[in-house]
C-alpha cells in the first residue's frame, strides 16, 4: 500500500495531563478526529465556589474538523462525568464504550436532559480512518478497557487506569495474549496510566479484601456497616457474600450504590444471591446482628447517607453502640478533614471502626505498582511512551523507571499543557502547542467563572467573612441564647436585618434533631452550621462568603 501523502496521526491532549483527572484525548487523522474520554476535575482551594472542572474543548470547537465519536475507557466519573456539559457543545456525536461504561454514562447524562446516542463495543469499532481494537483490562471498576488505535500510517496503544489483577473477584483477568500479540504487530506510541508508580512490586489482587470483610463481619455483633466508592462493585459484591455467609440480609443505602449496583447487576457484573437484598425501611424490623448496609459516603461527604447516619439523621437506621462501621477505600486528597471528622464522630457514639488507620487490607489499589507498569511495558515494547493520568512527579518517576529499561529521553515523553504530538511511522515529534484553560463549573452554569471572576472570590474568601457566634447548651446542643452574627466585607449589616434574621433561624434549624443523638463533637457540628449556611446564604445572595461558626458551650 503506497502512503504518499497520507496524514500523520496527531494526539491533542485536552485534560489529563500532570494531574489524575479531567481526562481528554484528541486523536486528529487529516480531516476527522476520535475523542478517548471526557472526564471532570476537582477543585482545590484555590478556586472557591466551583463545583468541578472539565476539559477545555476550544480546540475541537475552531478546528471544523469531523468528530466520529467519543470513546469512554472505563466508568469513573473522572473519565466520562464532563460528557454533560462538553456533549451540548457537541452535537450529534456518538458516544461508545464497553457495557458498564456506557451504563453508567447513560445514567448521568439522561440526569441532564441529553439524548445522545450510545453504542456499547466490546471488541472491535470502525471509525473513518480509525480501527480502534478494544483490549479487557482489570481496574477498580469492572469492564475496564484499553484500546489499540490504527491508522493508515500510525498506531497508538492508548492505556488507560488499569492493574493487572491475575485472579480477580469476577474471574476475568486481564486479556494479556491481545496485548501481547498487539506487541509483536508493533506499536508506534503507548499511553499509559502511571499513577502507582511511586510502589515498587505488584499491585495485589482485589481479592486480597475478601478475608478482611469475612473476618469484619464474623466478629461484628451489631449491624455491619460498610462504606467504598460505589464503582467498587467487586468490593460490594464481596461484602454481600462475606454477609450472606454469616447469615445477615442487605441494605443498599445511598443514590450512587443503589444505582450502580442496580446496574451492574442488569449486566451481569454482579451476583447477588436470591433474597439477600432488603430495603433500608425494613431493617429496624430485623435483630441488629442478622444486617449489613452498604452505604455511601466513603468520602465522608456531607449530606452522604453514612454521614446522615454518623449524624442521627438517617430516617430509617440508627447506630448502637455494637455496631460496626468499616471504611474500605482510600481517601481522595482533599477529603482528610471530613473522614477524620466522620471517624471521630462515630467513635464519639461508641460504634466500632475499621478503616485504613487501623485495619489492613480494606482497601487495594485500582492503579498497577511498579511491576505492573514495567509488565505492560515489556509486553507492547512500544517504539515510544508517554505516562499518563499521573501527577507531574508520577510522569517523572516512570519516565525514570522506562529510561533504566533502555527508553532514551525522545521516547519516554513527558506531555506538558497544550503540547501536541505527532506520530508517523514509528516517529513522535512535537506538534505546534495549542492553548488551552481550566474551564468551571458552578451552580451559576459552565465557563462563567473566568479569571476576574475567580480572583474576585479568592479576594471573598480573605476578606469577605461571616462570623456565627452560637452559645450553645452542651448537652442538648440546641441553642440557649442570642446568635451574634458579625459581617466583614459580606454585606452592610444594618441594611441587611431581614438577610441576618433568616441565617439566626438557619443555624437554629441545622441544629435541631442534634438533642437526639449523641454527638457532641465541636468540629462536627460546626460544620454541620458552616455546610448550611454556605447553602443558605449563596441562595440568597449569589455570593460565598467564609462562614466561620464560634460555638460558645454552656
Amino acid at each position: 500500500m503506497k502512503l504518499g501523502n497520507a496524514p500523520e496521526l496527531k494526539l491533542i491532549p485536552l485534560g489529563g495531563v500532570g494531574e489524575v483527572t479531567k481526562n481528554m484525548y484528541v486523536y486528529e487523522y487529516g480531516d476527522y478526529q476520535i475523542i478517548v474520554d471526557c472526564g471532570i476535575g476537582f477543585p482545590d482551594e484555590s478556586t472557591p465556589g466551583v463545583d468541578f472542572l472539565i476539559p477545555d474543548i476550544s480546540y475541537l470547537e475552531k478546528s471544523k474538523k469531523k468528530i466520529l465519536g467519543i470513546i469512554v475507557t472505563h466508568g469513573h466519573m473522572d473519565h466520562y462525568g464532563g460528557l454533560p456539559f462538553i456533549l451540548p457543545r457537541l452535537p450529534n456525536v456518538p458516544v461508545f464504550g464497553s457495557t458498564m461504561a456506557m451504563a453508567m454514562t447513560e445514567a448521568r447524562i439522561r440526569e441532564y436532559g441529553l439524548k445522545t446516542r450510545l453504542q456499547v463495543v466490546e471488541k472491535d469499532l470502525k471509525l473513518g480512518p480509525f480501527f480502534i481494537e478494544f483490549i479487557h483490562m482489570t481496574h477498580s471498576t469492572p469492564n475496564a478497557k484499553h484500546l489499540f488505535i490504527k491508522t493508515p500510517t500510525a498506531s497508538v496503544y492508548h492505556g488507560a487506569d488499569y492493574k493487572i489483577d491475575l485472579n480477580p473477584p469476577d474471574g476475568n483477568p486481564p486479556d494479556l495474549a491481545t496485548v501481547a500479540r498487539i506487541g509483536k504487530q508493533g506499536v508506534d506510541l503507548f499511553l499509559t496510566d502511571c499513577l502507582g508508580i511511586e510502589k515498587e512490586g505488584s499491585t495485589p489482587s482485589e481479592k486480597l479484601i475478601q478475608n478482611t470483610l469475612d473476618e469484619q463481619v464474623r466478629i461484628t455483633k451489631g449491624k455491619f456497616i460498610l462504606t467504598t466508592i460505589s464503582s467498587s462493585i467487586s468490593r460490594i459484591e464481596m461484602a454481600i457474600q462475606a454477609a450472606t455467609k454469616y447469615n445477615r440480609r442487605v441494605a443498599l443505602v445511598g443514590f450512587s450504590v443503589v444505582k450502580n449496583v442496580e446496574m451492574a447487576q442488569k449486566h451481569g457484573f454482579i451476583n447477588i444471591p436470591k433474597g439477600a437484598i432488603i430495603k433500608a425501611e425494613q431493617v429496624k424490623h430485623l435483630p441488629p446482628h442478622q444486617v449489613a448496609i452498604i452505604i455511601a459516603g466513603a468520602q465522608g461527604q456531607v449530606g452522604s447517607g453514612l454521614y446522615k447516619l454518623a449524624a442521627g439523621e438517617h430516617r430509617h437506621i440508627k447506630l448502637k453502640s455494637q455496631d460496626r462501621v468499616v471504611l474500605s477505600s482510600s481517601v481522595i486528597p482533599g477529603s482528610e478533614s471530613g473522614v477524620y471528622n466522620l471517624i471521630d464522630t462515630l467513635y464519639q457514639q461508641g460504634v466500632s471502626v475499621a478503616y485504613f488507620g487501623n485495619t489492613k487490607n480494606l482497601h487495594v489499589s485500582g492503579h498497577g505498582y511498579q511491576e505492573d507498569l514495567k509488565l505492560l511495558l515489556n509486553l507492547i515494547n512500544p517504539k515510544n511512551v508517554i505516562p499518563i493520568g499521573g501527577d507531574i512527579r508520577h510522569t517523572y518517576l516512570y519516565q525514570e523507571m522506562a529510561l533504566k529499561l533502555g527508553y532514551s529521553k525522545t521516547q519516554a515523553i513527558i506531555l506538558k499543557d497544550g503540547q501536541t504530538i505527532i506520530i508517523s511511522r514509528g516517529q513522535v515529534r512535537q506538534g505546534k502547542p495549542i492553548e488551552t484553560k481550566n474551564v468551571y463549573v458552578d451552580g451559576l452554569g459552565v465557563g462563567d467563572v473566568g479569571s476576574t471572576i475567580l480572583r474576585d472570590r479568592q479576594a471573598m474568601a480573605s476578606d469577605g467573612i461571616l462570623l456565627a457566634v452560637i452559645p450553645i447548651n452542651s448537652q442538648t446542643n440546641q441553642v440557649t441564647g442570642n446568635i451574634e452574627i458579625i459581617s466583614k466585607g459580606f454585606v452592610y449589616m444594618k441594611k441587611s436585618k431581614t438577610l441576618i434574621g433568616k441565617t439566626k433561624d438557619k443555624i437554629i434549624e441545622s441544629l435541631r434533631g442534634l438533642e437526639k443523638t449523641k454527638i457532641h463533637d465541636e468540629m462536627f457540628i460546626k460544620k454541620r452550621v458552616e455546610q448550611a449556611l454556605e447553602k443558605f446564604l449563596y441562595q440568597q445572595t449569589e455570593r460565598r462568603p467564609l462562614i466561620i461558626a464560634v460555638l460558645f458551650k454552656v
